[in-house]
């Protein structure tokens, strides 16, 4: 579509096809688990142990993906790193499941502790942090404090580098039903980024539009200018310029919740208004209240598009809390925060996966 989806079109596309029920896919071998699968290095032995949670995911029912496109493998490992790419799509496609790649991700540290991500052999986790390491954008001073976030694209002489890379994945993977969504930013606004990185999001809305890709194109709203991130939590709502500019570019709204059930029903409220379909491309937070048990049939129930964070718990240590809420008194660090397997594939809880089976059962919304 070399435009925006009316919410006609939109509506036609989404009532054609199934209940969208997935998950982020964090392969669980690393704390970078997209790097660690797709890189050249070791990527036999990678892919194989990637597969097999894929695998497990296809038992529960589950049909489609998020996954973060490691935008650097294509920058210096391009050749290897399509193919595998291919590969890991093959996989999903064998399983029945689709993906929605995320593109770019404005979740990042200061430009003082930025690194580029690492090949080879991989680093091991620091004991104790989510994400496997201390330095993190969800510590106080990037969540709340004064610390902006930095990503290599804020560099102006990326952008050639940013359309290359926009256009070749457009141009390959536009007209292919394996993608289901285009995901084109994550959670723009974040890390103290505010409008930032807006001019370059609309840019690449534009050049997807100009390669005419077949799918939806989104950015996700998230909770971007609330006065801090988990009072957003019970007063959900859109608050910030770049959140509207994420509605205005997409043609279906996706958007991140980790509240509880209650305020999840207050949000979807509102979002509705905007009169597209709705993707919750990011929830289940076991100590903000945000269950598999609660949420995941209200999505459904609501004909709400659902991929919740994590699923085989690994190197990344989804387990631990964020820092910035580690401190809250309410906040029992005692509950896993993400992931629903453990690293040998037992359930964290029978219950949830008794959910996740019951729910994705019968995937007939409308």
């Amino acid at each position: 579509m070399k435009r925006r989806w009316t919410e006609e079109e939109i509506w036609d596309w989404y009532k054609k096809r199934p209940w969208i029920t997935g998950f982020n896919f964090i392969p669980s071998g690393a704390m970078d688990g997209g790097v660690w699968m797709l890189q050249e290095y070791d990527h036999e032995n990678a892919f194989r142990d990637a597969s097999k949670e894929i695998a497990l995911a296809a038992s529960l029912g589950f049909n489609s993906i998020r996954f973060f496109v490691p935008f650097y493998l294509w920058r210096v490992e391009h050749d290897s790193f399509m193919k595998n790419f291919e590969a890991f799509l093959k996989l999903l496609d064998r399983y029945h499941m689709t993906m929605m790649p995320t593109l770019f991700n404005d979740c990042c540290v200061a430009k003082s502790k930025y690194k580029e991500p690492v090949l080879g052999p991989q680093p091991e986790p620091v004991p104790g942090y989510f994400g496997g390491t201390a330095v993190t954008p969800f510590d106080d001073d990037t969540q709340n404090g004064d610390t902006v976030g930095y990503d290599i694209t804020d560099e102006p002489e990326m952008e050639p580098t940013v359309e290359a890379y926009v256009r070749e994945m457009a141009r390959i993977y536009g007209q292919d039903e394996r993608i289901l969504i285009w995901n084109v930013w994550n959670e723009a606004g974040n890390s103290q980024r505010m409008e930032k990185s807006v001019p370059l999001m609309t840019k690449v809305f534009g050049w997807m539009r100009e390669e005419d890709v077949m799918q939806p194109l989104t950015a996700d709203v998230w909770g971007a200018g609330a006065e801090h991130p988990y009072g957003w939590l019970k007063n959900p709502g859109i608050y910030a310029q770049v959140e509207r500019a994420a509605i205005e570019l997409s043609d279906i709204v996706s958007f991140h919740f980790y509240g509880d059930y209650s305020h999840a029903r207050m949000y979807i409220k509102q979002l509705k208004e905007f009169g597209r379909p709705l993707v919750n491309t990011e929830w289940m937070h076991r100590p903000y209240r945000s269950l598999i048990q609660t949420h995941l049939p209200f999505w459904k129930k609501e004909k709400i598009g659902s991929y919740f964070f994590g699923f085989v718990n690994g190197k990344a240590q989804f387990q631990y809390v964020w820092e910035f809420i580690k401190k809250l008194p309410d906040i029992d660090t005692r509950l896993w925060m993400h992931d629903i397997f453990h690293s040998d594939f037992t359930p964290y809880d029978e219950e949830e996966i008794e959910v996740i089976k019951e729910c994705n059962r019968d995937k007939n919304i409308f």
